[in-house]
């Protein structure tokens, strides 16, 4: 993102050379590219394992991957076809970046006149008013650093820069100044949020200083600042989660049945006698779903180890690939990577794919857009130049 911004890129995709030519363009004569670096760790667990026991191993199973690429953006090559960014309407952006706040769960008090910050000692997030905001993208990008902050708590990620920092300018608050500002930099491009930086130029003098002093405080940096990212966007998941099911069992609910129907015994019982039945008819709705997704979560963790993430599919805009792996009475279960999976709600896939299948899933405003197979790519494709 910061590459494309120096060098004046509107295209957000990047290429290799060799993935351009397979589709049958050509990257202009001169052009230089971008290097991007690749790690993964083959077997996490052992390793985490034996530095929890202060151990060191010469196993390379156990070792990181490291790869080193040469990308190109899409304004560097020719034949590719013309980006189409998604323009998103103002009240989607706010809808958005709302739930984000909402759904953290976070104690947030519009408390001050021209000063935002995120207190540890009360856990709650103080802000000026929305209005002594010039425009909303403003108070977003605001709110989302402070939130940024808030997930650093003990009781959250307790991460080290924000629970030892303990004045302005000393070195963890400039590098704890960095992971927030990151953070909400992240979660602006993953909701299309305008971001502003230049909002936040009071912190550059020490974001700067803390790079001089270590040049890879910034990959520590963007990696705690992922993780806070996807901390907060799997509450965000899970809310809107449980907020789906309440409205679904609403709407199944004897409230909304058709009266016009001859009514039998059990129709009877809610005409008359409103609240008979109903709570434990609602509890019973409610703890199905729930075993549904405790038994996807049993699939995963036999499938891929005891360390899985599994995640509620996100059905406002998500996008997933990968093969399928179970099924339950109302998810079915597939495996994004070697350390997570995603449960998909079985009444918005219609036709559902089989185990075994891979297969790309689309959603877009709480319903699927599409279901279709694909072809993963083989390690020696995926990792070539």
């Amino acid at each position: 993102m910061l590459t494309a911004q120096l060098r004046g890129y509107e295209d957000p995709r990047w290429l290799t050379y060799k993935q351009a030519a397979e589709h049958g363009w050509q990257v202009r004569e001169g052009e230089k590219g971008t290097h991007i670096e690749y790690w993964e760790y083959r077997n996490r667990e052992a390793v985490e394992a034996a530095e929890t026991r202060d151990e060191k191993t010469d196993d390379r199973r156990e070792r990181p991957v490291h790869r080193v690429y040469t990308v190109f953006n899409g304004g560097q090559i020719e034949g590719i076809p013309r980006h189409e960014p998604k323009v998103h309407p103002e009240w989607e952006v706010v809808q958005s970046a709302e739930q984000i706040l909402e759904n953290s769960g976070a104690k947030i008090l519009h408390d001050r006149n021209d000063e935002a910050f995120y207190a540890r000692v009360d856990d709650c997030i103080h802000l000026p008013p929305k209005a002594a905001f010039p425009k909303q993208a403003d108070y977003y990008g605001t709110a989302l650093h402070e939130l940024g902050h808030w997930t650093g708590h003990p009781e959250r990620l307790n991460r080290q820069t924000l629970t030892e920092s303990y004045r302005f300018g000393d070195a963890n608050y400039a590098k704890e100044e960095l992971r927030a500002e990151l953070t909400s930099l992240f979660l602006s491009a993953e909701r299309g949020i305008p971001h502003d930086a230049s909002r936040h130029a009071a912190y550059v003098g020490s974001w700067v200083e803390a790079l001089k002093r270590d040049k890879n405080e910034i990959f520590r940096a963007a990696r705690d600042a992922s993780r806070a990212t996807e901390f907060l966007l799997v509450l965000e998941r899970e809310k809107s989660v449980l907020r789906a099911l309440e409205t679904l069992e609403s709407r199944s609910s004897p409230d909304v049945l058709d009266r016009s129907a001859a009514p039998g015994p059990e129709a009877e019982m809610d005409l008359h006698q409103p609240n008979q039945g109903r709570g434990r008819e609602r509890t019973s709705g409610v703890k199905a779903v729930d075993d549904s997704l405790a038994e996807a979560k049993a699939i995963s963790g036999r499938s891929l180890g005891s360390s899985v993430r599994v995640y509620n599919a996100q059905t406002n805009s998500g996008i997933y690939r990968g093969e399928i792996i179970g099924e339950t009475a109302h998810h079915v279960v597939q495996k994004l990577s070697d350390h997570s999976t995603v449960a998909h709600p079985k009444d918005l896939l219609g036709a559902v794919p089989s185990v075994g299948q891979n297969v790309v899933l689309r959603y877009s405003n709480d319903r699927v857009v599409d279901i279709a197979p694909f072809e993963p790519k083989t390690k020696s494709k995926g990792l070539a130049r």
